[in-house]
């Protein structure tokens, strides 16, 4: 079982991606802090949400739509590490738009 990945808002993103699961601060290369937008790679992909009409029927119908999924691929020192930033993506802090999907 994998452990427990902390949950916290989309606001605080950019700093808890600065802190590795060690503790200790995540830097570039170049030893400069992480910048989600211009250091890491946009991913996305979509999932579907799904609804069941009547459950207690073994032919009821089944209608999905689909979730769209946003992801940071970030390498630092130790090499590379994915945040998960649907929340994040379009807000003014993420200064980016979505051109990459996977």
């Amino acid at each position: 079982m994998a452990p427990p990945c902390p949950s916290f808002s989309s606001h605080y993103l950019p700093a808890a991606a600065q802190v590795g699961p060690d503790g200790k601060a995540r830097k570039t290369e170049g030893g400069r802090p992480i910048d989600l937008a211009r250091d890491c790679e946009l991913l996305g992909f979509a999932q579907y949400e799904c609804l069941v009409s009547r459950p207690e029927l073994p032919d009821s119908p089944v209608q999905c739509w689909p979730v769209q999924r946003w992801f940071r691929r970030c390498r630092d020192k130790k090499g590379t590490f994915t945040a998960e930033t649907t929340a994040w993506e379009g807000t003014t802090s993420a200064g980016s738009s979505k051109t990459s999907t996977s």
